[in-house]
């Protein structure tokens, strides 16, 4: 049987060989089939292991180009991926910001190239908001000169007995002793002109109040005459008027002296078409009946200035105080930065200093206006006030006292003559004064001298946020929906990622 089978193959593999039978024949016949059989054999394989290869190759090439990932060999290990690593790799792919999805490119000369173009554009983005944030905190403004016309008003008008008048009339209306008269006009003075004070004089003033069973305010009202008896002629623009119309005794910061405050008056048309250059006033002021004294001071205050100082008046003088002021108003001070200035109706830079003074001393300046003053506090002693004399509030960091939104410039000329020769003139303003204890007083305010200014910021935070916008724009391509990519990536994709951390393998098995 095997020898047909080998006959067999022998015919296939030489099919034009006789068929002989002899032993001879037979042998070499069956040599000549073993070879051909494995010659057959040979090919045979040859052909599957190339196939085999063949299609091996193509499945790898085929497998490539559909995952898109390296294809690595048997022995390579697999790549695992974090999920940060993988999100972030997302964002940059997906993002509208410029560059970077360059940033997840697979060309390592492409990323290092685009990170170095991105962090570049960062640095000059951060560069221009440092300048423009600079910028935003000096508060560019437009000054812008606005027309005075006759609503503006006049300013206070305030005439108060000097410190030794007061003393005078003290002296005559409060039980005092005999030695210390000769010192109670200096430490008057030194109280009323919120000067440093002795103690010791302190306590001598403290020791008169206390006999009387009166308060400093109290006393200084008292013994202050009636502002009828102090001003004696009064006119206002043209018209002669009653003084009592136009002086109330009120408690200042100077102590008790006649206000005056002209701008409450009702005026006709002609005195306001007058009122559109000048406003005048004219007034005969008589504080004392001694020579010997210096008479009346008089201070004008506009609401919004700070600093006032009286000036002494000396009797048998005519003066003439021409006034003129400027005033600077923040238009827009809610866009300031962090409140630069106070822009309540009635702020001062200088009250807000006193309260915080008041606060720490633990009492309030005796010398104020009920009304102004906090009711929590109660009034000092005169010998507490060494406390409010002593502090040195503007180097007292703890006060944070913002300047005022609205600031108004005083400048007064004031000129002076003596009265020699009133009694030939037919000015009503003269009449029934002595000149040797008188003195007469003419302030003009003149508004064509007079400035108003307004300010309005040219950086407010639309402005701000307008030109950061455009920087961010500009160099990183940054807008609104940018901004919630990012905020979307930070505070979303990336806590879920950490959570739920996955291993990303490019090849699975």
């Amino acid at each position: 049987m095997r020898d047909v089978n080998i006959f067999q193959r022998w015919f296939t593999c030489n099919r034009a060989t006789p068929l002989k039978y002899h032993s001879l024949a037979r042998t070499k016949k069956l040599q000549e089939i073993k070879q051909c059989t494995a010659k057959e054999h040979a090919r045979k394989e040859t052909v599957v292991d190339t196939a085999l290869k063949f299609n091996n190759m193509s499945l790898r090439v085929s497998t490539a180009k559909t995952n898109h990932v390296k294809v690595y060999g048997e022995n390579e290990p697999k790549v695992k991926e974090s999920g940060c690593a993988r999100a972030v790799r997302e964002f940059c792919k997906d993002t509208t910001l410029h560059g970077f999805k360059y940033l997840a490119s697979e060309n390592y000369y492409d990323r290092v190239g685009w990170l170095l173009c991105c962090v570049a554009s960062a640095c000059c983005a951060g560069a221009l908001c440092c300048a423009l944030w600079a910028r935003f905190l000096q508060v560019p403004a437009l000054l812008t000169l606005h027309e005075l016309r006759a609503s503006q008003r006049m300013p206070l008008v305030a005439v108060c007995p000097s410190a030794q008048t007061v003393a005078h009339y003290a002296r005559s209306h409060l039980s005092i002793p005999e030695n210390v008269t000769d010192r109670l006009p200096i430490i008057l003075s030194h109280v009323l002109q919120r000067k440093k004070t002795n103690h010791e004089h302190l306590l001598i003033l403290e020791d008169i109040l206390v006999k009387n069973n009166l308060t400093l305010p109290e006393a200084l009202m008292r013994v202050t005459p009636a502002c009828h008896r102090i001003v004696l002629n009064c006119r206002w623009q043209i018209y002669m008027m009653p003084c009592e119309v136009l002086f109330k005794k009120e408690l200042t910061d100077w102590g008790a002296c006649c206000v005056a405050r002209p701008y409450d008056l009702n005026v006709d048309d002609v005195i306001a078409s007058r009122m559109e250059v000048t406003r005048r006033l004219s007034i005969a002021v008589q504080c004392s009946d001694q020579t010997t004294f210096n008479g009346c001071e008089f201070y004008t205050q506009y609401a919004g200035e700070e600093c006032v100082q009286p000036t002494p008046l000396a009797p048998g003088h005519s003066y003439c105080a021409q006034l003129s002021f400027g005033s600077v108003e923040d238009g827009a001070a809610a866009s300031l930065v962090g409140g630069s200035c106070g822009g309540s109706a009635h702020y001062s830079r200088n009250r807000c200093l006193l309260e915080c003074r008041e606060r720490q001393c633990g009492c309030r300046e005796p010398l104020r206006n009920g009304s102004e003053a906090e009711v929590t506090l109660p009034p000092c002693l005169v010998t507490q006030l060494g406390c409010l004399r002593t502090l040195d509030f503007e180097k007292n960091f703890s006060c944070n006292c913002l300047p005022a939104c609205k600031k108004v410039f005083t400048y007064m000329a004031l000129e002076s003559s003596a009265m020699d020769a009133f009694q030939y003139t037919n000015d009503k303003i003269y009449a029934g004064i002595n000149a040797s204890i008188s003195s007469v007083l003419r302030i003009v305010v003149r508004m064509s001298e007079s400035r108003l200014f307004v300010v309005h910021p040219t950086e407010t935070w639309i402005t701000l946020l307008s030109s950061l916008g455009g920087v961010f724009n500009m160099f990183l391509g940054v807008g609104l929906f940018s901004a919630l990519e990012v905020l979307y990536l930070l505070f979303v994709r990336l806590p879920i990622a950490i959570l739920k951390p996955t291993n990303m393998a490019n090849s699975e098995t």
